[in-house]
């Protein structure tokens, strides 16, 4: 199989760990993988050294250098599937998919209900892509509900494909000073739908468990400020702080005493699995497919996303820590059994190959 990826992003994400764990699953099995990335990024490492990458400007969701060089690579190639991960290469994409002679796969990782509402990508969508992966049951059945999706779409060619891990040996803990007898940590891009104000009104009550806590948020993104101000709105600089990109998630997770991960909208979210990889235990909001992965109260508790509900779920965490304390050790024990890199790489290999076969 010959298949070339489209990714315009600026920035690293949980979208781009996933493109490159699956371009290097395929590469790794013999499949003829490029890449078609934004120019002068440089978060591309760590590839398979047969993965050929070719950069691209991305200047807009017209760009005609850009539609050049991936039509280039298509001839050249003789791919068989474009396989886009943002909303400009789903555009671009479906400009060049009928011209190309090439089938259009699109990946979505988060609930994305603006998809009703976005004309164009509802007429590339029922009109110019021919599946559609997702990493969540619950992101299926919310395309399905969509009419303009149901109407153009077997329900096969919407692919659920839960991201895969590679499973190493889980990191001890390490014994460290600590400044708080509760430490808390959560992880990734500083963005709305990661839930971080969610979690930040939350500790105004936490005051009242008696207990103490500090809270640690790493990661960047646009949200940075608004967080910022949040915390000084309530006062909790000496609780919470927002300690920057880090790069090693899985030590960063494994030296703290609970993880929590307040997101508003997911797929299944990578700092899960980096939770499990630690051994931590780990608190969820009930977004995307969180329910599907996480057995509530066994390797993980589960609350909707809102202030209130992560709050009375922190306390219960506090209250019964004993009944917890193997939350932990339980979710490590469910990644090495359901989420591993071979189930994601046979489950997508099957997958595109019903396109060409």
């Amino acid at each position: 199989m010959n298949l070339v990826a489209l990714n315009s992003s600026k920035k690293w994400g949980g979208n781009e760990r996933w493109l490159r764990t699956a371009m290097n699953c395929l590469a790794e099995n013999g499949h003829f993988i490029s890449l078609v990335a934004r120019s002068n990024v440089s978060h591309w490492n760590n590839l398979h050294p047969s993965i050929n990458i070719i950069e691209a400007p991305y200047t807009n969701e017209l760009s005609i250098k850009t539609k050049s060089i991936i039509r280039k690579i298509i001839a050249v190639n003789d791919i068989d599937i474009m396989l886009s991960t943002k909303r400009k290469d789903y555009i671009l994409g479906a400009q060049i998919k009928n011209r190309a002679n090439v089938f259009h796969v699109m990946r979505l990782g988060i609930s994305r209900p603006i998809l009703k509402r976005d004309f164009i990508q509802r007429y590339i969508i029922s009109n110019q892509v021919d599946g559609i992966i997702v990493n969540a049951l619950a992101l299926k059945n919310e395309l399905l509900s969509y009419g303009f999706i149901n109407n153009n779409f077997d329900s096969d060619k919407i692919a659920c494909i839960y991201n895969g891990y590679s499973i190493e040996k889980p990191i001890n803990t390490v014994e460290i000073k600590k400044d708080a007898s509760l430490l808390i940590r959560s992880a990734g891009r500083l963005t709305v739908h990661k839930g971080y104000d969610l979690l930040i009104n939350s500790l105004s009550e936490v005051e009242k468990l008696g207990i103490d806590y500090k809270v640690e948020i790493a990661g960047e993104g646009p949200e940075l400020n608004e967080l910022n101000n949040l915390i000084k709105k309530y006062g909790l600089q000496h609780r919470c702080k927002l300690v920057g990109e880090k790069n090693d998630i899985i030590t960063f997770f494994s030296r703290a005493d609970l993880v929590i991960i307040p997101s508003r909208s997911e797929g299944i979210p990578n700092t899960l699995f980096e939770a499990w990889m630690s051994k931590r235990p780990v608190i969820a909001t009930n977004a995307g497919g969180v329910s599907e992965v996480i057995d509530h109260g066994i390797n993980g508790l589960i609350c909707e996303p809102d202030s209130n509900q992560i709050f009375s779920t922190l306390a219960d965490y506090v209250e019964n820590n004993r009944n917890y304390k193997d939350m932990g050790e339980k979710g490590y024990n469910k990644l090495i059994k359901s989420f591993s890199m071979e189930n994601m790489t046979n489950k997508l290999e099957t997958y595109l190959h019903s396109f060409i076969e």
